[in-house]
């Protein structure tokens, strides 16, 4: 079974004095559904050091949940622990799926420039699928998707290729032009019940790599 480190987002506890790395359960059920072992990794820049250099793993899932430092937020810990399995996925030559925040996570460090988006908060869409995008056939089953995010972008630069769009001309997945790195705006794991087609393209991206 592929080994997928997952990323968590970082919550604030005052009445605790407690920041707390969190992922939604749903993640575990959805990625074991794809026949995917998910490996937690903290938020701690060090550790994600050492995890990568002694462990083996197939792939890294960058979740939703938390706004980039670079953009107001305050979990400069998560920034840098996914930037360090970014740049370790990408010389390795390992697949990425950034989701919602993983994905701005990845548009952001190809340098490509977020902008505050309506009506893409508890909302769905239809997307229009670029044409001779690698997971085009598995975009193209997609009746519509969720979306729970409040930044965005309407252009892209190389490497990455824009994949989707919304009705409104959001991004809504990427695809590096030539590395197995990809990014979704939308939340396969809060679908009730999951979606199969959503769910082909998690196998697709850490099984087969279109």
């Amino acid at each position: 079974m592929k080994r997928v480190l997952v990323t968590q987002r970082v919550d604030f506890h005052t009445s605790h004095g407690e920041r707390r790395d969190a992922i939604d359960q749903r993640w575990i059920h959805l990625l074991r559904d794809c026949e995917l072992w998910p490996v937690l990794v903290p938020n701690h820049p060090e550790y994600v050091q050492d995890l990568v250099r002694h462990g083996s793993f197939d792939g890294v899932l960058l979740t939703g949940g938390n706004t980039l430092s670079s953009y107001g937020g305050d979990a400069p810990e998560r920034d840098a622990s996914e930037t360090l399995l970014l740049d370790w996925a990408l010389d390795q030559h390992r697949p990425v799926l950034g989701v919602c925040r993983g994905m701005q996570l990845l548009q952001s460090h190809f340098g490509i420039e977020l902008e505050s988006v309506s009506g893409h908060v508890r909302t769905r869409h239809k997307l229009t699928i670029t044409p001779g995008c690698r997971l085009s056939a598995q975009l193209s089953k997609l009746q519509s998707v969720n979306a729970f995010h409040d930044f965005g972008a309407k252009t892209s630069r190389t490497p990455l290729i824009i994949s989707a769009r919304s009705e409104d001309d959001v991004v809504m997945a990427v695809e590096h032009q030539d590395r197995p790195v990809y990014g979704q705006m939308w939340h396969s794991e809060r679908e009730t019940p999951f979606v199969e087609e959503e769910k082909n393209i998690l196998k697709s991206i850490f099984h087969e790599r279109p």
